[in-house]
């Protein structure tokens, strides 16, 4: 699962890839940034072929399928929305929702840090008792160098009478690597730069292939910290989000 993550200054993107200069990416869409805690539904970066270029825009993070009715999210039988900011990298040639974009409609999110929480058993004293409590500690992770990296994602864009465009996407989701299966058993899947180009290709629908990319990044080349509970909260979003913390509970 990957349900907040953050990205500071969107420009790195034209320093840091190289394969993405080659490809002559256009846009800067980067005046929200920076994010330190950004979350479902916020509108973010994403990076696409777009009208036969690779551009960089802006899109919502709630994967909004092209034949929406109204350009609202799927809902439920109990017209909840359903969830659509992840999806799982084992269904997505099956899925009903994800499989036509999976195809033809795929995405880079550039991100520099990801987060997920680890459940921790505490004991507290309550009116002069001791009682066992779990809490969730909230947890970063990075590259070892902090260089930016770029979520698998798919997209999509709804159109209303009018013939605005509203681009949304989600971010794919794989098994855990070594370092994150302390943590949780799902996280995001991070493509190596040598894949940007088979990716972002839409007329590449050999999905067999591209799912042999949908894979755990190595653990030897990331570092995870513990960071404020205030990430927990999407209001947060200062730096202080991404600054480690010290504790006394061994992560791994």
């Amino acid at each position: 699962m990957c349900g907040r993550y953050a990205i500071i200054d969107g420009k790195r993107i034209f320093t840091t890839f190289e394969k993405l200069k080659e490809m002559e990416l256009r846009g800067q869409p980067f005046e929200m940034l920076p994010r330190y805690n950004a979350a479902p539904t916020d509108s973010l970066p994403a990076i696409a072929m777009r009208q036969k270029k690779v551009s960089v825009e802006r899109m919502r993070w709630w994967l909004t399928p092209h034949t929406s009715v109204d350009g609202k999210p799927l809902t439920g039988p109990d017209n909840r929305p359903l969830s659509a900011f992840n999806a799982k990298s084992e269904t997505l040639e099956s899925s009903r929702l994800f499989g036509p974009y999976f195809q033809n409609a795929r995405c880079l999110v550039p991100a520099d840090a990801f987060y997920e929480w680890k459940k921790i058993n505490v004991t507290k004293e309550v009116r002069g008792k001791r009682k066992d409590f779990v809490e969730r500690q909230p947890v970063a992770f990075r590259m070892k160098d902090d260089r930016m990296f770029m979520f698998a994602g798919l997209f999509s864009v709804w159109r209303n009478e009018q013939g605005e465009e509203f681009p949304s996407f989600a971010i794919i989701t794989t098994e855990p690597n070594e370092l994150m299966k302390p943590i949780h058993n799902r996280m995001p899947v991070i493509l190596n730069e040598e894949d940007f180009s088979e990716w972002l290709d839409r007329g590449n629908k050999s999905t067999g292939d591209l799912k042999k990319l949908l894979v755990p990044y190595p653990a030897e080349k990331m570092k995870a910290y513990p960071v404020a509970k205030l990430v927990s909260s999407s209001r947060n979003d200062g730096p202080e989000c991404l600054k480690p913390i010290t504790t006394e509970e061994s992560f791994f």
